[in-house]
């Protein structure tokens, strides 16, 4: 967006406002969007559970694998974000489980998205034995969300004066953090899910205190979360700014008075014909192009773009349409 003015194909306005939502609520709650608003996390911690009744315990990870397995969530942002710039197109896409998750039912599942699934299956297999195994080791979001967590203003306290040592925070710790040992959870890994402050038998030693000593509830952190959620994506979808469906590839008028062609609109279940005649390319380029026999042209794009053997999707002719046109 900065380098060139335009969004990267399947990026839209509302994933900003979304990551406004996240951010807003980091700077207050830290990473309390991890820990009681993310999907994903719910996927991992309803395995987790069904692990800890079938096998009766939690297994953990060797202290040192873990210590460097903590890391790799670093070095996924970096490496697709260096992509994402370079290429211009969302790089990490296809091997997002989140993606995935929102694909299941898609006829792009096996196609689109098949080490997005892998990587999906692997990390509810996972958190079968391991909590949060996506969360502590891939999550570039989590990695992304670092400073935040370092700087936001209500954090986890634990007075030690009345601290019994029994050890049910530790217990209680979905990322394994020693609470019982520690003042202060100032730690990135924390996701502030406040299930140690809830299992703390004694009153007022594991608190959640922000800026001047004010104490909130874990129940208030959650509703306060959401709030700022529905607050933020309430507003703008009342401003008309996030959107809840993809745009039309027409809409509006151009120079010439015809209706204006979007190429970042152009979807995979949008027919050849269809992207022919909005854009006005004459569907005779898309067939010398895409290899397309007449009854292709009446077809979903990913009909084409994602069978066996392709050697293009849906971004490939969307990049190809916008080259076209100028």
């Amino acid at each position: 967006m900065l380098a060139s003015g335009t969004l990267l194909a399947k990026i839209g306005w509302s994933s900003f406002i979304l990551l406004l939502a996240t951010l807003v609520a980091a700077i207050l709650f830290r990473r309390s969007f991890c820990g009681n608003v993310c999907p994903l996390v719910t996927l991992q911690e309803l395995f987790a559970r069904a692990g800890k009744k079938v096998l009766g315990k939690r297994s953990t990870v060797p202290a040192a694998a873990d210590y460097w397995a903590r890391y790799l969530k670093y070095v996924v942002l970096a490496v697709f974000t260096l992509l994402s710039a370079a290429l211009g197109t969302l790089v990490i896409r296809p091997y997002d489980p989140w993606v995935t998750y929102h694909h299941l039912f898609s006829p792009e599942l096996l196609d689109g998205f098949l080490i997005g699934l892998t990587v999906l299956l692997l990390t509810v297999v996972g958190s079968f034995f391991y909590d949060r195994v996506f969360c502590k080791y891939l999550c570039p979001m989590g990695a992304a969300l670092t400073p935040f967590a370092k700087l936001g203003l209500f954090k986890i306290k634990r007075n030690a004066h009345t601290c019994i040592n029994c050890s049910l925070c530790d217990k209680a710790c979905p990322v394994n953090l020693p609470v019982s040992r520690l003042e202060k959870i100032t730690d990135p890994e924390c996701l502030d899910c406040d299930q140690c402050v809830n299992a703390c038998p004694v009153k007022n030693t594991l608190v959640i205190e922000g800026p001047g000593g004010k104490r909130i509830g874990s129940t208030f952190r959650v509703v306060a979360t959401f709030a700022i959620f529905l607050l933020v994506v309430g507003s703008t979808s009342l401003s008309g700014v996030f959107g809840w469906t993809m745009p039309p590839l027409t809409g509006g008028t151009s120079e010439g008075g015809k209706p204006a062609f979007t190429f970042e609109a152009i979807k995979g279940t949008d027919t050849w014909l269809a992207v022919s005649e909005a854009s006005g390319i004459p569907k005779e380029a898309f067939v010398a192009r895409f290899q397309l026999t007449e009854a292709d042209l009446a077809q979903p794009i990913k009909t084409k773009a994602h069978a066996p053997g392709s050697t293009f999707d849906t971004e490939a002719v969307r990049e190809w349409v916008k080259e076209k046109l100028h």
